[in-house]
């Protein structure tokens, strides 16, 4: 029962306007009810609306009908509030019209959007120029590790038992063998990938000490002191060191089109505002349009 009650708030909350109970003629009829039924297509799309770790759950089988009987029992609900005249409620008509307001707007610009030409690669390529900064890539740095863990809570001489390993570890760094060598005898996981822990950057080293000792290595090859991290004692080793730099518009082609979009989406808008608004011959009534907004007055949105 309480897994029922979540699934028909899932189904009856999502935001949406009900759909009509009736069967087009390509969609196979799941479930009757007096009134109305519920339909193969009205499932799949209710469905799609779930969060996914629910929606797995009532595809097949079992759920798949408790899925079903959420819809049906979401008509009937519907069904007995507008018996009882809910349905006309001056404040859910207000509702239901603000909603409707909402999703054709919504269509409008959409349709409008889809009318504008895509940007030109003249154009795109001029908004990458003028917006370097949008694009930049910071420096980071590939790194290998040799990591001796220390659990939680541990005592300072283990501690300082983590550390003299990590020394030891860091000796062979030194003395030349490779690094893939050394971080199998560590533990962190990256010892399974030649001790590599990837590319990183300012801010995703996972602690100050770790930072400060990558960032002071400069040529590949070169091997940090033994650093305390949170989870132990770690060498770093440099692989390579990749400067800042704005990628070409062809690396980055697509994020320029995508930083464009919001532009143009506000460029339709203002262009649809001031056409329906010079078709509408607006007059503000009683000065309106040109007293000024009181204190605590609310504001129109666009």
């Amino acid at each position: 029962m309480a897994s029922a009650c979540v699934l028909l708030w899932c189904v009856g909350c999502d935001g949406q306007r009900p759909s009509k109970a009736e069967a087009s003629d390509s969609s196979a009829v799941v479930a009757r009810f007096e009134g109305g039924v519920v339909t193969s297509d009205e499932v799949l799309r209710e469905s799609q609306r779930l969060p996914p770790n629910l929606r797995a759950k009532f595809e097949t089988g079992p759920g798949r009908k408790e899925f079903i009987q959420s819809l049906v029992d979401k008509r009937l609900l519907a069904q007995e509030a507008a018996r009882r005249g809910y349905a006309d409620d001056p404040e859910i008509r207000r509702q239901v019209r603000e909603l409707e307001e909402r999703l054709t707007i919504q269509a409008l610009l959409a349709a409008e959007e889809k009318a504008v030409a895509a940007p030109t690669e003249a154009e795109a390529r001029a908004f990458h120029a003028a917006h370097p900064e949008r694009f930049a890539e910071p420096e980071r740095l590939r790194l290998a590790r040799v990591l001796v863990s220390v659990p939680p809570g541990s005592t300072r001489a283990a501690w300082e038992q983590a550390r003299k390993k990590a020394e030891g570890l860091r000796r062979r760094l030194v003395a030349g063998e490779p690094v893939a060598k050394v971080a199998e005898a560590g533990d962190g996981t990256e010892r399974t990938r030649g001790g590599e822990l990837g590319l990183l950057a300012r801010g995703e080293f996972g602690s100050a000490a770790v930072e400060q000792a990558a960032l002071a290595l400069i040529q590949p090859g070169a091997v940090t002191p033994v650093v305390e991290d949170v989870v132990g004692a770690a060498v770093l080793v440099l692989l390579e060191r990749r400067p800042a730099r704005v990628p070409p518009f062809e690396e980055v082609r697509s994020a320029v089109l995508a930083q464009m979009a919001p532009g143009t989406q506000r460029k339709v808008f203002e262009q649809v505002l001031s056409r329906v608004r010079g078709a509408a011959a607006v007059k503000f009534e009683g000065g309106e349009g040109t007293a000024p907004v009181s204190d605590g007055a609310p504001v129109a949105r666009q």
